[in-house]
């Protein structure tokens, strides 16, 4: 073989163990976050999160591409694409928020009350990080 397609071999193990590595860690920080889980409370709480990444992935994808369509018809003064298109995202976002919601009571339902409460912290320090990176700050 010659080096091109052994370093071509290497890149691609290197890039799928990324991959594969990104997804095992991507519960880590809530599990770490709380003292004191049982193996049994980390794989239920691992569980409702995958649940609730793979009851997320439909209304999310449509609502991109809603977004998508609402950006293009306002960019084309498409004023009755614009009206439709802004009836069909609220129901979306509702729907994201459910599972999100859920998700989070079915996580308190198996902690412990001192558990909660650092789940309630951990959830707070999410959402402080999220929306730094998120949404616009006025420095006025």
């Amino acid at each position: 073989m010659n080096i091109y397609k052994i370093s071509f071999i290497y890149s691609f193990i290197a890039c799928i163990a990324l991959l594969f590595s990104a997804n095992l860690h991507a519960d880590a920080p809530l599990t770490s976050k709380i003292d004191n889980l049982t193996v049994d409370q980390s794989k239920q709480i691992k569980d409702i999160q995958k649940q609730a990444r793979d009851a997320m992935r439909k209304p999310r994808g449509e609502l991109h591409r809603e977004q998508r369509a609402l950006r293009r018809a306002k960019s084309a003064s498409d004023s009755v694409a614009i009206a439709e298109l802004e009836l069909k995202i609220p129901p979306l976002q509702a729907e994201m928020k459910r599972i999100h919601d859920e998700e989070e009571q079915k996580i308190r339902s198996v902690l412990t009350p001192e558990q909660t409460i650092q789940y309630e912290a951990w959830l707070e320090e999410r959402d402080a990080m999220a929306g730094s990176s998120r949404e616009v700050k006025d420095y006025k």
